[in-house]
């Protein structure tokens, strides 16, 4: 029996949410819950609630209970906005049955309709005809002027769009998609924020290889445009940039050149918040503006742990936080270990996701407004965590790793580069390409992942961490986009915590993780930069002899 979940994103909007839930209570799935960040609280009884910090957008809100949904082994989602309003019980039972007997359908969507009060011309309609006035039964993309045209839209519903066929796209409003479709082209992109979100992602589903589909035969309604509001500074902005940034990435030459046109029209004669959508379009900006993205965090901290095959490591550090951080969110995930713990969020994952991976599946279940991250093989000790926080802020901060032996791990580096590798292997120059030790606290290039602390803010700007590797180089490549970002880095020598090194790694087989390092540093360096340095390392080993 296939596994259904269904989301939808809840941003200071409680009521409608409450009366979506209700609507569709009948329906045999799963519900998920992300609320974005809502300045009022809130509470949903019944269903699962993933709870951000701040908002999102409808990308990031609706990554967050994707996620959830993949990781909870969902094989179709429902993406339904909070807006909306179930009358049909029946509406995944036929929308499953659509994509099954076409399987080169990626997503479907269902007929929309208005609901009561919420049409666009309301007085051309009488009350018998309230809750029958079509608002989507299917579309076309305009690829002139980058709009989704919506067939049937203000028609009184006569049952002219029942059928089930394919079409030009489906409504980011409503529609169900396949578990495969995202793991192959991924999740929405949340740099866009809101508008848009969907038609970059159809984009990317058509273009492999699957197709869109309309089924006509079941319905919800829509309260058109509760969230933003049409005609609304937040709408002019997003759909001002995002234009702009859709048409570079899949439009003609000819509409590049429009959108180019229209966006310098805009610039003279548009809105004030028109203007600054285009402007932050050349600019590079991406995201939500700083005055949407406030918001009431659940819980000060969550703690991320990834196990594989160090069950009795993992449970030294789980009992360390019991003692010294009880007040703190733990979210473990066993990596394809076969392993379980005693804790309240536990996600065990049937395969090993790697390092990065792992924790990204954490993560994405953490609700704390910081997020510390912690190697299984670690143990903290009293006020290490305290001091971490009291350092944080809007930066990345590493303690101080004690090793079995009472040495000090060397756990900052310098960001490696070709010419730090001629400094220490040709010049002499000690620690100058990598590990090094620090001369007290302060910033630096650095450090490794074993234990970092970070807020939520940092993490949805920067990203979740690259799984191009299962080990090795992860937390250097994060490191730099974070520098890039301009998020600075603290090593904070007096936050001190137990490492009982390379715990994970020695579970490998034989020359594996040699191998794979090996290929942490390929993809990392590229594969000529990985082979000068090596030949770089060589030949100071040479001159050492």
């Amino acid at each position: 029996m296939k596994k259904i979940s269904v989301v939808t994103v809840n941003y200071n909007g409680a009521e409608d949410t409450k009366e979506l839930l209700a609507s569709g209570e009948s329906l045999d799935a799963g519900w998920i819950v992300v609320d974005n960040g809502s300045i009022h609280e809130a509470e949903f009884p019944g269903v699962e609630v993933v709870q951000n910090g701040e908002n999102l957008g409808f990308a990031g809100g609706y990554n967050r209970g994707l996620r959830y949904a993949v990781a909870g082994g969902a094989d179709y989602i429902l993406i339904i906005n909070n807006d909306t309003l179930i009358p049909d019980k029946n509406l995944l039972t036929k929308l499953v049955e659509s994509l099954e007997k076409h399987p080169d359908w990626g997503v479907v969507s269902p007929k929309i309709w208005f609901a009561p009060g919420y049409e666009f011309h309301k007085e051309r309609y009488t009350k018998k005809e309230a809750g029958k006035v079509i608002w989507y039964a299917g579309g076309k993309f305009d690829w002139n002027n980058l709009w989704s045209v919506h067939r049937g839209i203000d028609e009184v519903d006569t049952g002219k769009y029942d059928g089930v066929e394919e079409t030009g796209f489906v409504s980011g409003c409503c529609f169900l998609v396949r578990r495969e479709v995202l793991e192959k082209v991924g999740y929405f992109d949340e740099g866009l924020f809101a508008y848009y979100e969907d038609n970059d992602l159809m984009q990317r589903i058509k273009r492999a290889g699957w197709r869109c589909g309309y089924d006509g035969r079941v319905g919800i309604y829509h309260k058109v445009s509760r969230t933003a509001g049409i005609g609304s500074e937040t709408a002019d902005y997003y759909l001002a940039r995002n234009k702009h940034i859709f048409a570079m990435r899949y439009a003609s030459m000819r509409t590049k050149l429009a959108v180019v046109r229209e966006g310098l029209r805009l610039l003279i004669t548009g809105r004030p918040m028109q203007k600054r959508g285009v402007r932050d379009f050349w600019r590079g900006k991406r995201g939500g503006l700083k005055r949407e993205l406030a918001g009431k965090w659940p819980i000060k901290l969550s703690i991320a742990i990834i196990n594989y095959k160090t069950k009795e490591f993992t449970q030294k550090l789980l009992h360390s936080i019991t003692k010294y951080c009880p007040e703190a969110e733990v979210v473990v995930v066993d990596n394809g270990s076969g392993e379980s713990f005693g804790v309240e969020k536990f996600i065990s994952s049937p395969v090993n996701l790697g390092f990065s991976g792992g924790y990204n599946l954490a993560l994405d279940y953490c609700r704390g407004q910081y997020l510390l991250l912690l190697n299984s093989d670690i143990e903290i000790r009293k006020e290490s965590v305290q001091k971490l926080l009291t350092m944080n802020g809007e930066a990345l901060t590493a303690g101080k790793l004690i090793l079995p032996d009472g040495s000090v791990q060397k756990s900052v580096f310098h960001l490696p580069t070709v010419w730090g590798a001629v400094k220490e292997y040709i010049l002499g120059q000690k620690e100058a390409f990598l590990w090094y030790t620090p001369v007290g606290g302060g910033r630096v290039d650095g450090a490794v992942a074993a234990c970092w602390m970070l807020p939520q803010t940092v993490r949805n700007r920067v990203g979740r961490l690259n799984e191009a590797t299962v080990l090795y180089l992860e937390d250097i490549e994060y490191c730099r986009r974070l520098g890039r970002a301009g998020v600075p880095i603290y090593y904070v020598p007096g936050a001190v915590f137990d490492h009982y090194h390379g715990a994970a790694s020695k579970k490998l087989p034989e020359g594996e993780a040699v191998r794979k390092q090996e290929q942490a540093s390929e993809w990392y360096y590229g594969k000529w930069r990985y082979k000068l340095i090596v030949g770089i390392r060589w030949i100071g080993h040479l001159l050492d002899r």
